[in-house]
């Protein structure tokens, strides 16, 4: 037997007699390094929709209300609340982990949690390996400043709260494993009043919440297509149900979020190799400006005119309703879905452009116009509508984004069954993500002409035009009334 293997043998026997987690006997915890895939739960019997498959009770939870921290330091529990979330449970986690050791209730279960040597979140990547993920935005995500300016946070109230001498010397790479350990194995933990009886406040939810260590429940692999699985809360416990039917000898599988590729791999270290069904590309405002730049010869001086206008003119914004329709990229989702707002935003700049004499006109008329182009796009697209102009740029924009990636990216097939070199599974995985925005990319690149009709662009601009005019001799009429 290895340290793996015996690691895993405390692990679940800490389960029944320390953390006093209700097992069912259809389930057990299996060893599947052989696909990397680590620990999993597998069926041992055939699991019925709605079985529960174990129960947790809340205080076998690591979180600011249940670490040793609050016996040992009495009155830490409100400091760490007002701390705030993240950095609360950062700090109960290093006290188990790295000051309590083998003294701390979580031991056994601290003993199967990863290492520095096998975390794979984008933390833990080199420069090198990181631009194999070019020119996805989720380098745009990893978040190391924001992390540095935690481990400074943390370290602050480590002094400030007489715990230089168990906690003082807690090093950057203690803290890292620490808050990626966070990051891909928590649960935001619903609590509920004990008093509450069943009414619900939707503006107290997120507040209600603890972000929580839930052993058992993070040994579940996660698939956003195979998830069989779910946590469900009560006053007391956490109970991980059978969402269908569950077969001898499937894996029990669970659900991270609706993330796709991308996202998964930053928070968890890991990607699906058939995509997430929540995939998504991104085209930025760079690949849009390009497309109208080629198609209706503007320059960049005029379309960040547009672009500015549309952000801080006060009777534009009112038409927009507190929504932000001029964004830096805009998501394009593997089910074909692409946001109104870029839907809009093309509509709205594609019709400025083509207006005659647009280029001439001076700062007031040019915002009059804009505001009244602004008007009647909102209406053309809310009756599911858009011109021609506007899904060409739509089309242009999407493959200027795609001729930013390499050329193989679809066609790349994934097998990490037998691979042990990191950067060779590091190279892999950046491929799969990138091969999952580039399908998505694709399958949205007809998306406006499938969900919305298609018009001249002439028509709408007559209507335009046409209001313009009918506004200069309202306004002739009214200075005639004046004169008389």
């Amino acid at each position: 037997m290895d340290q793996f293997d015996r690691d895993t043998k405390n692990f679940v026997g800490w389960l029944s007699d320390v953390a006093h987690v209700k097992q069912s006997p259809k389930i057990a915890v299996k060893d599947l390094r052989n696909s990397n895939e680590g620990r999993a739960v597998i069926a041992t019997d055939d699991i019925d929709t709605d079985e529960k498959l174990f129960e947790i009770p809340f205080e076998s939870l690591i979180n600011i209300e249940t670490s040793q921290i609050n016996n040992d330091y009495p009155g830490i529990q409100e400091k760490l609340a007002e701390l705030g979330q993240w950095n609360g449970l950062v700090i109960c986690l290093l006290y188990e982990w790295e000051y309590l050791g083998q003294r701390s209730r979580w031991w056994p279960y601290m003993q199967v949690l990863p290492t520095s040597t096998t975390l794979n979140g984008l933390m833990y990547w080199d420069e090198e390996q990181l631009d194999n993920l070019k020119p996805s935005l989720v380098l745009e995500r990893i978040g190391k400043e924001g992390a540095k300016r935690m481990y400074e946070t943390v370290q602050a109230f480590v002094i400030e709260n007489g715990m230089k001498d168990v906690l003082g010397n807690v090093s950057w790479d203690d803290f890292l494993r620490v808050a990626s350990t966070i990051m891909s194995y928590s649960f935001d933990v619903e609590k509920t009043d004990e008093n509450d009886e069943g009414e619900e406040d939707d503006e107290n939810e997120q507040s209600a919440s603890l972000k929580s260590m839930v052993p058992f429940a993070d040994t579940l692999n996660a698939d956003t297509h195979k998830c069989n699985a779910h946590l469900e809360y009560d006053k007391s416990s956490l109970k991980m149900c059978a969402i269908q039917p569950i077969k001898k000898g499937e894996q029990v599988y669970n659900i991270y979020g609706e993330h796709p590729n991308s996202e998964i791999l930053r928070r968890y270290g890991y990607v699906e190799l058939d995509g997430s069904v929540f995939d998504f590309g991104e085209v930025c405002m760079t690949n849009i400006k390009e497309s109208l730049k080629n198609k209706f010869k503007v320059d960049d001086k005029f379309i960040d005119w547009i672009l500015e206008a549309l952000k801080d003119d006060e009777m534009i914004e009112k038409f927009f309703e507190d929504e932000e329709i001029v964004l830096d990229s805009y998501d394009c989702y593997i089910s074909g879905e692409i946001l109104t707002e870029l839907v809009l935003f093309l509509q709205i700049i594609t019709t400025f452009c083509i207006i005659p004499g647009i280029t001439s006109e001076d700062e007031v008329n040019r915002r009059s116009l804009l505001a009244r182009v602004t008007k009647k796009c909102i209406q053309l697209v809310e009756n599911s509508m858009v011109t021609a102009s506007c899904s060409d740029v739509s089309q242009l924009a999407i493959r200027n984004r795609l001729n930013e990636y390499p050329g193989d990216c679809i066609e790349y097939k994934p097998d990490f069954a037998n691979e042990d070199d990191i950067n060779k599974i590091r190279e892999g995985m950046a491929k799969v993500v990138l091969k999952s925005e580039c399908q998505a990319l694709t399958v949205c690149l007809d998306s406006i002409n499938k969900q919305y009709k298609i018009i001249d662009d002439q028509k709408l601009l007559n209507n335009i035009i046409k209001r313009k005019g009918e506004g200069d001799k309202d306004s002739k009429k009214s200075n005639k009334r004046q004169h008389r």
